[in-house]
């Protein structure tokens, strides 16, 4: 079967739509004292002088972010925090059409599948060179298969059927999988494609490179590293040789900078001191509406927002206790008042338009004499326990926590608050003797493949270890249903696989889904190009974009 079966199409030269995504951040209180902010914009205006300042390029493009990436190893590309550097450093064998859910070829300019659903196989363009002037080959696609294969982390969660690559010549190679996956072609959009000379002669101990390229990178995308410090700015620029050009107007460089602190990237924005800021609290979006020389940004999402349950604490081992609490949440309250109609109540685990999502699902609603009523069958009519509940305060979500801390008490649930950044977060639901009792979990996704929601949350293999199965959900017959579901070549079979594994979720209630992401950000009127991409949620594609000041 050939590429163009899967809706494919080669990649112009030059390509003018953009993928700009913002993100969640911390909510914007107000309550910060006029020094002090003051304070900061002086320190941030002081910190984006200095970027460039010797030489300033002529189209120059300054972005606030709340979550800056903890490395840039682009197998981490699952995280959209490293995901936004790996997108215009790096390239990959297919991509998503800048703006639609629409797959292209990339670095490949032919893709076939074999008959056995078992081998894809790729003929690679013509003369695409890495940052250091190396041509692309098919060697460098086998080691970056082999590598997330042997590290098993990151972007493998999208694609772990993966067995391995075959190298056929130079300009072909072919990606063998362990079992037919219809859904390969999308996750691929997310690995990112390394110059293996670069990276081998870089591994230190058998790491496949881990180390180096936390701050490094062996890309072949449009722009090049020029610095990185992790958790504070990265600074990249075009690199003339890009294989699709520089036809037409783009960005010559770009510094991203993390602010936690929203108000202070509010008022760099509206000073002119940043181009564009993403926005997490709704209040500080509808603030900013009517100020002059702003464009205000609201996408839908495919990210849906989920409460875990351990399904190992002692009262949460009883799935009626988890509808309790389930049916305690005030969807409505945090659809309305905390994102101020910037978010939609979830209706199952699949957002709306995710393949296999049923129309007919009802919205998650809010009951409490339901959720007495289950307390009490489960032997706690007046609750009496506690619980924990991890989440992160500085990208916004106390509101969630205190949403669901009113609801159980009105159980007679104490539920008791761990503020944690996300990679603490990770970390404390390693193992069931760290986890916590209830923890928020965001699935941000590379394509609308249920089976990238609901693997990730519910099968048992994710449990621990640094998979979302926060609920450390165990079900056997859960996890048959996934596991033959996500190689199922019949679309129609398919969904109705996943629409069983679907019903066992909501009777099991190991999660809650919340609600579904509208991401919010705010920029410059002078910025252009500026197009969400679904696959690739709070990304900036600075390759697409590019500046118009007057």
């Amino acid at each position: 079967m050939s590429g163009a079966g899967f809706g494919l199409a080669a990649s112009p030269r030059h390509d003018r739509p953009s993928s700009l995504r913002a993100g969640v951040g911390n909510m914007y209180r107000g309550a910060r004292s006029g020094s002090v902010v003051a304070l900061a914009i002086l320190l941030l205006a002081t910190s984006l002088a200095c970027v460039g300042k010797s030489t300033p390029p002529a189209s120059h493009f300054v972005a606030l972010i709340e979550g800056a990436p903890p490395g840039l190893d682009p197998i981490g590309a699952e995280d959209s925090r490293i995901n936004n550097p790996a997108l215009n450093l790096y390239n990959s064998l297919v991509q998503y059409r800048p703006g639609t859910m629409e797959l292209e070829l990339e670095l490949a300019e032919s893709e076939t599948l074999s008959p056995d659903g078992l081998r894809h196989t790729f003929r690679l363009r013509d003369g695409v060179r890495f940052h250091d002037g190396s041509t692309v080959d098919a060697g460098d696609v086998a080691y970056t298969v082999e590598r997330t294969v042997a590290l098993g982390i990151g972007v493998y969660t999208y694609m772990t059927l993966l067995a391995g690559a075959e190298v056929i010549d130079d300009r072909t190679v072919s990606i063998l999988l362990s079992a037919p996956y219809p859904g390969l072609l999308a996750a691929l959009s997310h690995l990112y494609i390394l110059n293996a000379d670069l990276v081998r002669a870089q591994e230190d101990g058998g790491d496949w490179g881990q180390r180096w390229l936390q701050d490094h990178e062996a890309g072949s995308g449009p722009y090049r590293l020029v610095s990185f410090e992790a958790q504070q700015s990265y600074t990249i620029e075009r690199f003339p040789d890009y294989f699709k050009g520089w036809e037409g107007r783009h960005i010559d460089s770009a510094v991203f900078r993390m602010i936690q602190a929203e108000g202070t990237r509010r008022m760099a924005l509206e000073s002119g001191d940043a181009d564009w800021i993403y926005l997490s609290s709704a209040d500080s979006f509808e603030a900013l509406r009517g100020v002059d020389g702003l464009v205000l940004n609201r996408e839908p999402t495919l990210n849906q927002l989920y409460f875990a349950f351990n399904t190992q604490t002692e009262q949460l081992r009883d799935p009626r206790v988890r509808q309790a609490l389930a049916l305690a949440y005030d969807y409505g309250g945090h659809v309305a008042h905390l994102r101020r109609g910037n978010a939609t109540i979830a209706r199952g685990p699949l957002p709306d338009g995710a393949d296999c999502f049923d129309p007919t699902t009802p919205p998650e609603r809010t009951d409490l004499d339901e959720a007495r009523r289950l307390m009490s069958a489960a032997g706690y009519p007046d609750g009496g326990f506690e619980l924990s509940m991890a989440f992160e305060g500085t990208t916004g979500e106390t509101d969630f926590f205190l949403l669901l801390q009113a609801g159980a008490a009105d159980l007679g649930i104490r539920l008791k608050a761990l503020d944690i950044e996300f990679d603490a977060k990770v970390a404390n639901y390693a193992s069931l003797e760290t986890a916590t009792d209830v923890g928020t979990i965001w699935i941000y996704v590379p394509s609308p493949d249920p089976h990238q929601y609901l693997f990730r949350l519910a099968h048992s293999s994710q449990a621990g270890n640094g998979g979302r199965n926060f609920a450390f959900y165990s079900n056997a017959r859960l996890d048959r249903l996934l596991d033959d579901a996500v190689s199922e070549m019949d679309t129609a079979l398919r969904c109705n696989m996943y629409r069983e594994a679907m019903e066992i979720l909501r009777d099991d209630v190991p999660f809650t889904p919340v609600v579904t992401m509208v991401a919010l950000s705010a920029q410059r009127d002078y910025v252009r190009g500026y197009t969400p991409t679904k696959a690739h949620p709070l990304t900036q594609n600075v390759y697409s974009m590019w500046l118009e000041r007057a």
